[in-house]
């Protein structure tokens, strides 16, 4: 595998997508830590890119975006411009230099749900991995991560508690059984990590060998984004703090008892919440 043509294709891309706090930053660690597979801190690029890619996720503009947006596909019809395409082709030219010696790349930037639909139409043989964690973990470590004391603070992340698992579930109903989608659970990660790894390397076509395993010495991760603790903040034995723990329940609740079966858990330990439902009404999508 290798760039066809001197040109970079989908099948030199996988991306890693996930809630924010779900062991993204591990498992790119894993997959990265060889000579084949190159990557970096959280890009964010197609994100930069989603007021073309996904004109509905800018909410507010100093400009009449949606006007903007017609007048843009407008011009383009005009001239027969494949808009998409020419997205297609910044995208790989932004990404190339990371591919530099190497044969894949891995794009890990955990928002990507937000456009996960609008990735795998753009890059339709592109890898996909979508990664999930034990809900209430995942609320933890946020607390803990950035150390918030009010449920003001945690809606900085109120779309990716609200939102991204319906949107990540929705995604591999349709498409979970396709040959370039893989799913797993950072539970089934940490568990069992060879195995789990060294089957994800054998679906990405890359020789695994343990030493991958041994993970401290892999720079490739390091950057302004990407988990604050692998970028040198110091971690700390806090406690989430006992008010936040009615948030919890009602969160999990409002998850169902599908979604919570992936993880072990039974809807019957949680119930619905005046917190969670005050923090919830707080959103539109």
């Amino acid at each position: 595998m290798g760039v066809l043509n001197g040109i970079m294709n989908d099948q030199n891309l996988i991306f890693i997508i996930s809630q924010p706090r779900s062991g993204s930053t591990f498992l790119q660690s894993l997959l990265s830590n060889n000579s084949q597979i190159n990557t970096s801190s959280e890009s964010w690029m197609m994100l930069a890119l989603s007021p073309l890619l996904k004109p509905c996720s800018v909410k507010e503009a100093d400009y009449d975006h949606a006007m903007a947006t017609d007048a843009f596909h407008d011009y383009c019809a005009k001239f027969k411009i494949n808009h998409q395409q020419q997205l297609k082709h910044f995208a790989f030219n932004h990404y190339s230099p990371m591919l530099q010696g190497f044969s894949l790349i891995i794009d890990k930037t955990p928002r990507y749900w937000e456009i996960v639909n609008e990735l795998y139409a753009l890059f339709p043989k592109a890898k996909y991995i979508l990664l999930q964690r034990n809900p209430v973990d995942v609320v933890e470590s946020m607390i803990k991560t950035w150390n918030f004391k009010t449920l003001n603070d945690l809606k900085y992340l109120g779309r990716d508690l609200l939102f991204a698992p319906q949107i990540i579930t929705n995604f591999l109903n349709q498409h979970g059984d396709q040959e370039n989608v893989q799913c797993l659970t950072y539970q089934e990660l940490i568990k069992n990590t060879v195995k789990v790894t060294g089957d994800l390397y054998e679906w990405i076509g890359v020789p695994f060998r343990k030493a991958y395993i041994n993970i401290s010495n892999n720079l490739k991760v390091l950057g302004k984004y990407g988990d604050p603790y692998v970028n040198g903040q110091e971690k700390q034995n806090q406690q989430v703090a006992p008010h936040f723990q009615e948030f919890i329940c009602g969160y999990a609740h409002s998850l169902g008892s599908k979604y919570l079966q992936n993880f072990g858990l039974s809807d019957k330990s949680f119930s619905k919440t005046r917190d969670f439902e005050n923090f919830r009404k707080s959103f539109t999508k």
